[in-house]
């Protein structure tokens, strides 16, 4: 399977769809929506606050003083085309320590009805989170690294499965994605899919049920001479999760023996409330690695949370959302096969993929679980991912003006199983953002304030400045 081949098809395929609808393309083409924005950041302690570089898509790294600038085109979604398009693209770059641009987002896609959307390029996305603004971050991917480039296609919102008369909806999308380059292993490719399903229609109480799957797969490690296995063999048993082929050249013993690639999933169950005043809800969203996580043998472990949005605009309280992380048990302390030992999940690590899963430094799950940018001993892989924490997130309106969003986590931090801290690390991280419109120059300002107190990441304070325009393109 090429890389280069694969990814002309797709770009070729969704041109091709462009092109055979251009009476309802071409006749009124979308002219996009566009935002420029500058940020300033200024701070004291050894590095920025946790809540700035956490959850803000990778544009924001560890320098307490830095700038940033912004500017992007995105089309709006019109849900009156029986052929939908949707295209945008984003440049950033950032000043301090570690200056960088680059192009943050570029996608493009079509949507049959409403329904079936295929899409590729690199865009945001956050998966599984209710309240995702006020969220400690969904366990598995949660916005806190930078997009990565992915071909998509699927179900993105929930529809009625026939015969139930709403009863009964379903969603679910399928990708394939790239890796950066430097990292440990070259060229590693991403699988995804997921599938939810949920039920109670019309009823005040909704129940849903999702599983997440995704894998690290192919490229090539200095742990062995040959690459991973790669080809469409190999896709079917990463798309199963079966065991590796034993007979490629490729595949390490512990892949034929267990599965092929890098298993990272979770599953994600809730039960929503509804009224004509506020929404409600509860869920868990766990984590699994292998065969005991999706056995539940690493109980408690996972993302615990409780929800509340008021329907009212404006309020001074808007939306509030309580979440308990834990992820320290991880299946028991040991791993060994051989003596019936099935533990030591370490979740996003992984010996032939020692990256981890990270994209750019930035862990692609819970932001709690540390990104290796941060590791002490330049090691590859996150050096803490045995996390219990406490998160509480606020959103709503000061004086029916002055937009706030405010965190408040807590957590105990302890390493891994193999390379435990000699002594637990307790970490209170904090962020006020307020925001607000500026009439008379047709902006919006806002100040951020963030501060850290503790042994993980240190005493830190900082204040974070903003403005940010908007508009339409005219014809």
């Amino acid at each position: 399977m090429c890389i280069l081949s694969f990814k002309k098809t797709v770009f070729f395929s969704l041109y091709a769809m462009l092109l055979l609808f251009p009476s309802s393309l071409s006749a009124q083409f979308k002219l996009p929506e566009w935002e420029a924005g500058v940020t300033t950041l200024g701070g004291f302690g050894g590095q920025a606050p946790f809540w700035i570089i956490s959850n803000n898509s990778g544009k924001y790294y560890t320098d307490r003083n830095a700038g940033a600038m912004e500017i992007s085109l995105h089309s709006q979604k019109d849900t009156s085309r029986l052929f939908d398009y949707n295209y945008g693209i984003e440049l950033y770059g950032r000043a301090g320590s570690n200056e960088d641009v680059w192009i943050h987002q570029g996608y493009a896609g079509v949507t049959y009805n409403n329904l079936i959307r295929l899409r590729a390029g690199m865009w945001e996305e956050v998966v599984g989170s209710k309240l995702p603004d006020i969220s400690s971050g969904s366990i598995i991917w949660s916005g806190n690294a930078r997009p990565m480039p992915k071909v998509e296609i699927g179900i993105p919102d929930y529809v009625e499965i026939p015969y139930t008369r709403g009863f009964a909806e379903i969603k679910g999308v399928l990708s394939h994605g790239w890796f950066e380059e430097g990292r440990y292993a070259s060229n590693v490719w991403l699988h995804h899919k997921n599938i939810y399903i949920r039920i109670g229609g019309g009823f005040p109480l909704n129940f849903y049920y999702g599983i997440n799957h995704y894998n690290q797969w192919a490229g090539s490690s200095p742990r062995q001479e040959e690459p991973y296995p790669d080809d469409f063999d190999a896709f079917l048993r990463v798309f199963f999760n079966r065991r590796a082929n034993p007979d490629h050249p490729g595949s390490p013993e512990g892949w034929v023996i267990n599965k092929i690639g890098n298993d990272v999933g979770s599953r994600n169950v809730g039960v929503d409330y509804n009224n004509e005043n506020y929404s409600a809800g509860i869920y868990l969203q766990d984590v699994f690695e292998d065969g005991s996580g999706m056995r539940r043998q690493n109980f408690p472990d996972g993302l615990w949370g409780i929800w509340l949005s008021f329907k009212e605009e404006k309020r001074l309280l808007q939306a509030v959302t309580y979440e308990f992380l834990h992820t320290t048990h991880q299946s028991g302390p040991e791993h060994c096969m051989e003596e019936g030992l099935v533990g030591n999940d370490n979740y996003f690590n992984h010996s032939h993929y020692r990256s981890g899963w990270t994209y750019y430094g930035y862990t692609i799950g819970t932001p709690l679980i540390t990104s290796t940018f941060f590791n002490e001993n330049a090691e590859f892989g996150t050096e803490n991912n045995r996390v219990i924490a406490h998160h509480l997130g606020l959103r709503g309106y000061l004086g029916g003006e002055v937009l706030y969003r405010t965190l408040l986590t807590l957590s105990r931090n302890l390493g891994t199983h193999s390379r435990p801290y000699d002594e637990r690390r307790d970490q209170l991280s904090w962020m006020l953002e307020l925001s607000r419109p500026v009439n008379f120059l047709n902006m919006t300002a806002g100040i951020t304030l963030a501060a850290d107190r503790g042994d993980m990441y240190g005493d830190n304070l900082a204040v974070m400045l903003s403005l940010k325009r908007r508009g339409v393109l005219s014809r």
